[in-house]
């Protein structure tokens, strides 16, 4: 690898959050639980804006070799991985020729040996500041260096992001851009968080993220719907669920559903383990023991 250069950084958003309450009856608020979830509707009313800024960027630069980015995820997308292929598509349209590259993570690291490990992976979104450095760290020994390097070096990017709260997750990533000399990283994010805000409350992610879709019956739409492209996201608050309630969800879908919902997380690799063997064994059922019980105001939208 060449020797380390300079790389060009900065960010662009939609919408800045400085204070608190947040406006959650706002558009940009009321999409979000869908979007990472992966409701395709809900995707398209966020990649529309974010492709006009990245237009914007590559009309203004120098630079001509693009490359369109997210996250790195496992198997199933992240909300933001679903941003940046429509972004990139959007994009494609306009005969703006760029790359889209997904980094993927060490798969042998995925599966959960243990409830505790699942919850600091599902709760990332309540975490501290310390707690999210902690699980960034963890992400980035899953990556390949030399993998990125390979997609990434002598190349300028768009970063393609749902939100920047603390910069935990940011940082990572420059460092690792930086390493394989980039010439620019564009990050592009729905929210950013002001900063003090964001240390005092870094628990309003999680706020947001469930500010819509909170009830078992509105969850078991998005489920059920054929026009949600199902997320890491949305697989995990499936088995976030306690079982019973788990039972219930299951039961509203086809058996078709179902087994979908199956597939994807024996491909996503993070639910074979004991912990997860109830709940994998009614998704993969042809039919199911009856419902159990539940109260109405849990169901309830």
């Amino acid at each position: 690898m060449n020797q380390p250069q300079t790389t060009f950084s900065d960010m662009q958003v939609l919408a800045q959050i400085n204070y608190l309450p947040l406006k959650l009856e706002d558009a940009l608020f009321q999409h979000y639980p869908a979007m990472k979830l992966g409701q395709q509707d809900a995707v398209a009313f966020y990649s529309e804006p974010l492709a006009a800024i990245a237009t914007t960027i590559y009309q203004q630069s120098e630079h001509h070799d693009w490359v369109i980015t997210a996250p790195p995820c496992h198997h199933l997308p992240a909300a933001a991985n679903l941003l940046a292929r429509k972004v990139h598509q959007l994009l494609a349209l306009q005969d703006i020729t760029t790359a889209l590259v997904e980094p993927r993570l060490n798969q042998q690291q995925a599966s959960f040996n243990n409830e505790a490990e699942f919850k600091r992976y599902y709760d990332y979104s309540k975490n501290s500041v310390a707690q999210r450095i902690a699980e960034r760290q963890r992400v980035q020994d899953a990556l390949e260096a030399d993998e990125l390097a390979q997609h990434f070096e002598d190349k300028s990017l768009i970063i393609i992001n749902d939100i920047n709260v603390t910069g935990t997750q940011q940082r990572f990533m420059q460092l690792a851009f930086e390493q394989c000399n980039v010439k620019a990283c564009h990050w592009l994010y729905i929210f950013n968080v002001e900063t003090s805000l964001a240390n005092l409350h870094p628990e309003l992610e999680h706020q947001i993220n469930y500010s819509q879709i909170k009830s078992l019956n509105s969850f078991s739409q998005v489920l059920a719907d054929s026009q949600t492209d199902h997320t890491a996201r949305c697989i995990s608050r499936l088995f976030n669920e306690e079982l019973d309630n788990f039972h219930y969800l299951a039961s509203r879908l086809t058996v078709e559903k179902r087994q979908q919902l199956h597939w994807l997380a024996v491909q996503e690799g993070r639910y074979s383990g004991k912990i997860f063997e109830q709940k994998m064994q009614l998704l993969d059922s042809a039919k199911l023991p009856l419902t159990p019980s539940l109260k109405k105001s849990t169901i309830e939208a």
